[in-house]
């Protein structure tokens, strides 16, 4: 932790939160979760090597012992068995979802995404004119069955989707995790409709249960899979460092793209900082610290809501990640309860920006418990909870 107040300059206001206000919507890690100190005597350390390398441009596919760490980590935690020609870094996850629609896809054409989804994600989407088609989930993740029926609409209209964007693992914005047995089916639906899935693996270090489901990258062999990772949610998303696995061909195609061609690959001088950090085993043991803290502050977060919300809004259980998913009574919209939250200093994720339509959100909200202290969560929840309750009178 950065010993160091900065809490009257500008500048310390991290991305999107109003100075003084209690940030529920906030994804991202508090600064007390951050290892400055550890980066710090990293840096250090790498100013002591062949520092000019640091400031040249960046290898095409990444930081060579950066991808090593990935792939030894990999082949020995999930027994993947795959080797550096099925991995690259990327200036974050973000910067490899777009990489991804800018050469799996052209104006106009079909993708799949979750209802709800990331909602940047489909900010993306949107940028580059893609037709979404949004398929249900429930408390077990997608819906297979509805995939099922919005493949053959599409398959009638000659319109098969290119790939099928998801987080399948505590996912954002609700927490949920998609179960094994739908992972499986839907790998055989790639197979059989021919799209991609595209899996953005950004939570699954943080969780709080022995077990997940393997990796659709793992359960498909690496076979028209692509996982994306990153450093944002376990270290800082300052860092703007991730990865990409997916087979030797999609590898190489992105690596050859003409944007890596011309700029170099993903920032050299962070990835160096970040590989020696990782191979030091620092990473590791972080991110086992780091569930607990999570834990407790998801759990503070649970608590507080069962205390202090009415029965007539319901929320999920995320065993990992950072998310939790509220529904609103029926008489509530949700844009109409932001409006007053904010009056009171309380700011969440309207749930109507995670909908391909918004407005199959307009009665959700996305409570994050990664950013705020204890304190700053319960007394949210507590002025939300109030709020609520204020709607309902007759």
């Amino acid at each position: 932790m950065n010993d160091q107040s900065d809490s009257n300059s500008a500048q310390s206001t991290p991305q999107g939160v109003v100075a003084g206000s209690i940030p529920l919507f906030a994804g991202h890690p508090s600064h007390d979760l951050i290892p400055i100190q550890d980066f710090q005597r990293t840096v250090e350390s790498a100013f002591s090597q062949n520092v000019w390398r640091l400031f040249d441009y960046g290898d095409e596919q990444g930081n060579p012992d950066l991808i090593q760490f990935l792939v030894e980590r990999f082949n020995q935690r999930e027994h993947l068995n795959i080797t550096s020609d099925n991995l690259m870094i990327l200036a974050g996850s973000t910067g490899g979802v777009t990489m991804i629609t800018n050469l799996l896809t052209q104006a106009g054409d079909t993708i799949l995404v979750d209802s709800p989804s990331y909602r940047d994600a489909l900010h993306i989407f949107r940028d580059h004119h893609i037709d979404m088609r949004a398929i249900p989930i429930d408390e077990g993740g997608v819906i297979v069955a509805e995939m099922v029926k919005t493949l053959e609409t599409l398959k009638a209209e000659n319109r098969l989707p290119k790939f099928y964007y998801v987080v399948p693992t505590f996912q954002n914005p609700t927490g949920i995790t998609l179960s094994q047995a739908r992972r499986e089916a839907i790998i055989e639906l790639s197979q059989q409709y021919g799209f991609v899935i595209v899996e953005d693996d950004v939570y699954s270090e943080i969780r709080f249960v022995d077990e997940i489901p393997p990796s659709f990258f793992g359960l498909a062999g690496g076979k028209n899979a692509l996982r994306l990772g990153t450093f944002s949610k376990t270290l800082s998303p300052g860092l703007r460092m991730g990865w990409l696995l997916g087979d030797t061909e999609q590898i190489q195609r992105f690596v050859t793209s003409g944007k890596l061609r011309m700029g170099g690959g993903a920032n050299p001088f962070t990835a160096k900082i970040v590989a020696d950090y990782c191979k030091s085993g620092a990473w590791d043991t972080h991110i086992e610290w780091l569930r607990g803290q999570y834990q407790t502050r998801r759990d503070v977060a649970l608590t507080a809501l069962k205390q202090h919300m009415p029965d007539s809004v319901t929320w999920t259980y995320p065993q990992g990640g950072y998310f939790i998913w509220v529904t609103l009574p029926e008489h509530i919209h949700v844009a109409d309860f932001e409006k007053i939250a904010n009056q009171n200093d309380v700011y969440f994720a309207s749930g109507m920006g995670f909908y391909v339509n918004p407005d199959d959100g307009k009665h959700n909200l996305r409570l994050s418990f990664s950013f705020v202290p204890h304190d700053d969560m319960k007394r949210g929840i507590v002025v939300l909870g109030q709020l609520v309750k204020e709607l309902s009178v007759e």
